[in-house]
């Protein structure tokens, strides 16, 4: 009679939960210019002073402006930097320079700051996940800050 085996190899702990967003905010700042110049539709976005909806439905008065992709629900992968990449291939289609040229210029003009936002949360015992050198230097020539936000169980 043929017996059954069980494994015992343990797997490693396991990302539960990664996105990253790309962040565009200033007092100036106007949402349609920022989308017209990515070619892409932002998650979020609203003008300083404009009255807004959370996630909850909570209305609320923007401080400043704001204009947000989020990478989630638009990458299935579990690897921090594919979230990113997804990000970054909106300011640089096919690796050309031409939509950051024209995104530097919006964000001079209108006094913009950019940054990343990564969101990182895996099972006890997970390694945090490392951003990729070369996703460090395209960040570096937007230029756009990175903000880290890991945790585990």
């Amino acid at each position: 009679m043929p017996q059954s085996a069980i494994s015992t190899t343990k797997s490693e702990p396991s990302t539960l939960v990664t996105f990253a967003s790309l962040r565009l905010s200033g007092d100036r700042l106007k949402p349609n210019r920022i989308t017209t110049v990515l070619n892409i539709a932002p998650t979020v976005a609203y003008r300083k002073g404009e009255i807004y909806k959370r996630s909850r439905g909570h209305e609320v008065r923007g401080r400043t402006g704001l204009w947000l992709l989020s990478s989630e629900g638009r990458t299935c992968s579990s690897d921090l930097n594919e979230h990113i990449e997804y990000l970054l291939n909106t300011i640089f289609p096919d690796g050309a320079d031409a939509k950051l040229e024209a995104l530097r210029e919006v964000m001079r003009e209108d006094g913009l700051e950019v940054d990343i936002g990564c969101f990182w949360h895996g099972e006890h015992g997970a390694r945090p996940p490392v951003i990729r050198d070369d996703i460090r230097a395209r960040l570096a020539r937007i230029p756009a800050e990175i903000e880290s936000d890991f945790d585990t169980d």
